[in-house]
Parts: C-alpha cells; structure tokens; sequence
C-alpha cells in the first residue's frame, strides 16, 4: 500500500476516469462555441484552460464575451442543446480500459463512489444507460454540489478522515480538490494537464489498479 493510513473510501471523477469522454465534450463545446464566430477563439481557449469547471461557468464566461451576462434565455437554451448533443454522442463511449474491472473487484471491499462536473441529471441518465449506476454507493454531480463539498459530504456521511480516503481523477481540478480536501490522489492520465509537482501516483488506466488496494 503505498498510503499513508488505511484507505476506506474510493471516490472517481466520471469523465476520463470511467469514460473516455473528454474528447465528446470538447466536440460539442467546439459546435456550440462555433455559432458565435467573433467570440469562438475566447471561448473555446477558456474552456481548454478550464477544463475541471463546469458547462454553467463556461457559457457564462460566452455570454459575459457576448455582452449578455443577463440573457437567461440564451444562457438556457445553450445549456438544453449541450445536454441535448452530449447525452446523445455519450450512448456509444468507450470505457476507459479496466474501468469496468476495476468497479466489479472492487464494490465488495469498498464503498465507491462517484463525484463529477457533470450536472446529476445528466450524469444519471449516462450512468443507467452505461448500466454502473449500482457500483456506487452514491453519485454526486455538479450542480447540485461541487466536488469539493461532495468529497467533504461522503467523509461526513462515511464519518472517515480524509486520510482514509482516496480520489482518482485525470485532470488539475481533481488533483486540486484532493489537496484542499486532503485526501489522497490517483492521477488517469488522459492528455489533460496537472499542477507541478506531479501527481506522486499515476496510471495510464485502470487495468491492474484494484491490486494496489487489495495486496
């Protein structure tokens, strides 16, 4: 074991840790962000240096580049056709390699569970169709929650440390909120960026990766 401490909770981020979906959303972003040509290159730019923030802070970030922070009905249109276009692509992702495996060995041994940027509605749509929803002991998506309180909200609910507790994601926003929460990080690497110093464990995917919790 290469924690410090027992580990009695398993969280992942969704996006690049089970799926292989980080490409899907760029896709859609890129069609959306496309329709405002003036603003296309700000927009997209913001969101490949934000990539942990949610679709809410991205389109605000369009809207603020358009002059229409208060347009609620933009605003809200641009949020139905993203869900809209991404639920759509998302029926035929692929699973990051092992992911699968990983969730099945290890459901028995611990309380996994999952915490993403995606909003809950969405997510949970994706996680029924992808038929994993009953791997985790529960889902938290963004909104309702962000993910550092989720990580704050499953210590609670599980009355843990964060010692105790590790966070698997792919890109800085996780790592980010693994160190303000305190927990432990696994780095997926994706192609996305973190922050220096490097992650201290990394994988290129999730084959082999319930030996380093249960040996």
């Amino acid at each position: 074991m290469l924690f410090d401490g027992k580990i009695e909770i398993v969280i992942l981020d969704f996006d690049g840790v089970i799926v292989e979906s980080n490409d899907i959303k760029d896709r859609v972003f890129d069609e959306l962000f496309k329709r405002f040509p003036e603003q296309y290159e700000a927009a997209l730019n913001y969101h490949r240096t934000h990539v942990s923030v949610s679709r809410f802070q991205k389109f605000d970030f369009l809207l603020a580049q358009l002059g229409r922070t208060d347009d609620a009905v933009l605003r809200r249109q641009l949020l139905e056709e993203f869900s809209s276009l991404t639920l759509e692509k998302m029926k035929n992702v692929s699973f990051v390699n092992g992911a699968v495996d990983f969730l099945k060995t290890m459901k028995p041994h611990y309380p996994l569970y999952l915490a993403s940027v995606t909003p809950i509605h969405d997510l949970e749509i994706i996680l029924d169709h992808l038929q994993i929803r009953s791997y985790f002991k529960n889902v938290y998506g963004c909104p309702p929650w962000t993910k550092i309180d989720a990580v704050y909200d499953i210590l609670s609910k599980e009355n843990s440390s964060a010692q105790n507790a590790v966070l698997i994601g792919d890109s800085y926003g996780d790592q980010r909120t693994a160190f303000q929460t305190g927990v432990h990080f696994i780095a997926r690497q994706s192609g996305l960026h973190f922050d220096d110093p490097q992650p201290e464990i990394s994988v290129d995917d999730l084959n082999g990766l319930a030996n380093l919790f249960l040996n």
